[in-house]
């Protein structure tokens, strides 16, 4: 019989994290017996989510500490190299994400599909604003991304199941300035989606904040496209060319004894210019510091704690 494990990266979710993993015990139980394993990533949490965790009897379930705050992704990816199923579902720890429809996605990756989304069917339990900042971002992000292996409306997708070669494709990936969503979708495997209504938090409020998001787009830009770049090459032309077009306009007039004058007009340019080159200057810059976090070839993540190994050193105690 398959097995299946599960990935939860958490934050802060002390009061919430008990009665999560309860529910994905019952969803995963329901459907793979006791052939099941649940990974909590505490992702350097200031409240007792990793003790809480550490206490629950059910010892199929473990929980490993990072050593700093690296935010998800880069926990999911610390959670995808310790599992050892055949299937693995990454999911939320904070109970928004509901695992009812874990048959659903399983039955889709024993048609075949070797990725399955799991994608919220509307987005209207969340405010304007959010919504507003959701639409912009994925829009920009589209237009910026190579979409040729991208057939999954990405915007809607909050949790996933994964097929153990999958799972393989992502350790084989060691790049630190990446999506996980983004590397998932680049790698091309057969991808499926099901559909649920997402759940309201129980407690507190989303650590998904706008800072968050905005360095999700820059990795996942910088990481899957060189339009950026392209982009400052076709601007360098156009502003040359209109350059060029000016100063002929300018001898012209000159010859014609009529020399252009202006304080006002001249300080347009220099500033606007001097503006749009400040901007590609640090587009090119972003691409060097991520070249250089690249080549410096650090580990992703360091594990600081791990209930497995405190369980064996208790075990050698007795």
């Amino acid at each position: 019989m398959a097995k299946i494990s599960v990935v939860m990266p958490t934050y802060n979710e002390a009061k919430l994290i008990a009665g999560t993993i309860g529910e994905i015990t019952l969803a995963a139980e329901s459907l793979f017996r006791d052939n099941y394993e649940i990974i909590v990533v505490d992702d350097h949490s200031c409240d007792d989510t990793f003790s809480i965790v550490k206490e629950i009897p059910n010892k199929k379930v473990k929980c490993i500490r990072l050593s700093r705050n690296s935010g998800s992704h880069i926990a999911l990816r610390a959670g995808l190299s310790q599992v050892k199923g055949d299937v693995t579902l990454c999911i939320s720890a904070d109970g928004q994400d509901d695992p009812s429809c874990l048959k659903e996605m399983v039955d889709r990756w024993r048609d075949g599909c070797k990725v399955v989304w799991a994608l919220r069917s509307s987005r209207n339990n969340e405010n304007w604003l959010v919504r507003a900042w959701a639409k912009l971002f994925y829009g920009i992000l589209l237009r910026f991304v190579d979409r040729h292996n991208l057939n999954v409306d990405i915007s809607r997708a909050t949790f996933f199941l994964l097929d153990r070669k999958v799972v393989e494709a992502v350790n084989a990936c060691l790049e630190h300035s990446t999506s996980l969503f983004g590397l998932i979708s680049w790698f091309g495997f057969n991808q499926g989606t099901v559909e649920f209504e997402r759940r309201q938090r129980r407690l507190g409020k989303s650590k998904w904040n706008f800072r968050k998001r905005l360095n999700l787009a820059s990795d996942w830009i910088v990481a899957f496209s060189g339009l950026p770049l392209k982009l400052m090459f076709l601007i360098g032309i156009i502003i040359a060319s209109f350059g060029f077009l000016y100063a002929i306009f300018i001898i012209i007039l000159a010859i014609k004894g009529r020399p252009a004058t202006g304080w006002s007009s001249t300080m347009v340019v220099i500033l606007v210019l001097g503006g749009i080159q400040m901007i590609m200057l640090g587009i090119i810059g972003e691409y060097l510091w991520r070249n250089i976090e690249e080549s410096r070839n650090r580990p992703l993540y360091f594990i600081e704690k791990d209930t497995s190994e405190t369980q064996i050193s208790n075990q050698n105690q007795c």
